[in-house]
């Protein structure tokens, strides 16, 4: 019997000496075909297959073979058709070695995953026995699986990020497939680590594509928990590629100004910030789904009541990934906000990645610009959380200012001190940061006499004048903040030196030992990964707990005017209101308004 069946009209042969048709019966004989004919399938009488893989791995046959692979690989296959061929198959996985490589991928590119439940379960039964009995072909099998991770090219992007009932079916049986393989043969492991990566979307590939992707991915931690770590590092990496791709400075302005219907001499610039916004949306969709497995992962089902042992587990794998991803990483700008939201959960995590912070700060073997990230992060993180208490506040306001209190002392020691900001980048960081928090911050500090009492003992004097000058290299909007909040509570008195600054501010011209030439303004650049979450549907997790920067008015009598006339002529113009007000930007954090 042959290997091949297919319907015809016709079953005699048409001769030879039979008149060739002309191209335009061709044609029209062509066009009213819609569909290509189909193979139907029909096994080869029982024991057949057996006898075919057996004489071609003993003599070589490979006819059969061949006719046998191509025939599952198109073959039209129906439920039946299946089934039959599993249960020849499994006769026969003793001799599924290396030589039968291509009949077992004929196998694997079988459509089974929207079979009916029996099929299903003797596909499954089928595989996992396959990889038991040969770890060879682990490797290909882990991989198709992996492939089952992604939609069809036409399935629409999920409600809200919810899959449907179709798609978790499907899902579901390559899981359960997966972790029989998982748990029987420890060799996947590994293999399906490295196909994760191997096939993780491209970054301009639909949200779609992505959120079924991830969502699979985290499907794969609820029975494989060993392998988190790994999974979560390598969605974070991913992530991080489209955060540093999608400023927010623009998603914003798409989002406030709804430029997508732009003249034609702008074409251009459509383009570019559409693919930002396109971008955008799909690490909104992705971050939420991550946000969601967090909160999930850390709560008990139904009473929403903290799992501290889970909380504590998962706090160490993803601060793992923080400190080898996110934190040596310049210029995200959501991605971050993975540990503002697992850290809402209870106070102690707070505490815990602050601490983690500082020790790098104050750890002269770790890089300077890591330093200074971490410092960033720390500033940024208190100006922004509602849930740092102030007692925390206080502590790491006192820990900033001991350190810069100890790093002048060693300065002072000097016969002459060398302020160049390549030479000091972390305490000028530092000191940025106290001035930063203090002014973002200041409401909760001055509320009380005991918390003025606490500023006061930060003798911010001190450090505003010594031979460091840390306001000459501060960002001016901060400095401007700290130095109107200072003098108005009277901690310190900074506009003769921001007077005097201004007047000696030449930029710097640098030559290192390869004799390229940069020219430095001397001035921070500043950079608080914790402002404003902008997007939209992941920003649920976060605004709750978020503190956006209120704007600022300080009476200013005309006692005070002349006060501050003699100590600053040239502020005068900046004064000429009553009302001093102070508004956000979104870097470096304020915006001095005269």
């Amino acid at each position: 019997m042959s290997l091949f069946s297919a319907p015809t009209k016709s079953t005699t042969p048409s001769s030879i000496l039979k008149k060739t048709p002309s191209l335009k019966s061709t044609l029209n004989r062509s066009l009213k075909v819609n569909t290509p004919t189909k193979v139907r399938f029909i096994l080869p009488h029982s024991k057949k297959v057996r006898h075919i893989l057996k004489d071609y791995i003993k003599h070589g046959n490979a006819k059969d073979y061949e006719n046998l692979v191509c025939l599952i690989r198109d073959a039209e296959l129906f439920d039946d058709d299946i089934s039959s061929l599993l249960k020849e198959a499994t006769e026969c996985i003793s001799i599924m070695k290396q030589e039968l490589r291509l009949f077992v991928e004929a196998l694997l590119s079988v459509d089974w995953i929207e079979r009916n439940e029996n099929v299903v379960k003797e596909y499954q039964s089928f595989i996992a026995n396959l990889v038991a009995a040969h770890n060879y072909h682990a490797d290909f099998v882990i991989n198709k699986l992996v492939t089952l991770f992604f939609p069809p090219l036409t399935d629409p992007e999920w409600e809200n990020g919810t899959p449907s009932k179709t798609d978790i079916l499907k899902c579901q049986h390559v899981h359960s497939l997966l972790c029989e393989l998982l748990r029987t043969v420890p060799l996947c492991n590994e293999l399906l680590i490295h196909a994760l990566i191997d096939h993780f979307p491209y970054m301009n590939k639909s949200t779609h594509i992505h959120e079924y992707y991830i969502q699979n991915l985290l499907w794969v931690i609820c029975y494989q928990p060993t392998l988190r770590p790994n999974i979560l590092h390598l969605i974070f990496s991913k992530l991080i590629i489209m955060d540093v791709s999608a400023p927010r400075e623009e998603i914003a302005k798409l989002e406030e100004e709804e430029i997508f219907m732009m003249d034609e001499s702008k074409t251009n610039t459509t383009i570019n910030l559409d693919c930002v916004h396109s971008m955008a949306h799909t690490l909104d969709v992705c971050l939420d789904k991550v946000f969601n497995y967090i909160y999930s992962e850390c709560h008990e089902p139904g009473t929403n009541d903290l799992n501290w042992g889970k909380t504590k587990s998962l706090y160490q794998d993803i601060l793992t990934v923080f400190d080898q991803s996110i934190l040596p990483t310049y210029n995200t700008h959501h991605v971050q906000f993975v540990m503002f939201v697992l850290c809402s959960f209870k106070t102690t995590l707070t505490e815990a990645f602050f601490n983690y912070l500082w020790k790098k700060v104050c750890n002269p073997n770790v890089a300077s610009v890591i330093r200074q990230a971490a410092v960033n992060y720390i500033v940024s993180f208190i100006a922004r959380a509602t849930f740092v208490p102030l007692t925390m506040l206080k502590g790491t306001l006192q820990q900033m200012a001991e350190w810069i209190h100890s790093y002048i002392a060693t300065q002072d020691g000097l016969e002459c001190v060398n302020s160049d900001l390549r030479l000091h980048s972390v305490f000028y960081t530092v000191c940025q940061a106290l001035f930063y928090v203090i002014s973002f911050r200041h409401k909760d500090l001055v509320n009380t006499k005991k918390n003025v009492v606490f500023l006061e003992s930060l003798n911010l004097a001190k450090i505003v004048t010594s031979r460091l000058n840390p306001l000459r290299v501060c960002q001016p909007a901060v400095v401007q903040n700290f130095a109107a909040i200072t003098r108005k509570y009277q901690l310190a008195y900074c506009y003769s030196i921001i007077e005097h600054n201004s007047r000696n501010t030449l930029p710097t011209v640098y030559r290192d030992e390869k004799g390229f030439v940069t020219v430095s303004s001397n001035v921070l650049e500043a950079c608080y990964p914790f402002d404003p979450f902008v997007l939209s549907r992941s920003s649920a997790k976060v605004h709750p707990f978020y503190r956006d920067y209120k704007e600022v008015s300080f009476e200013v009598n005309d006692s005070e005017m002349r006060e501050i006339g003699d100590v600053d002529d040239f502020l005068e113009n900046d004064f000429n209101s009553k009302t001093q007000k102070f508004s956000y930007g979104t870097s470096p954090g304020f915006k001095f308004k005269g």
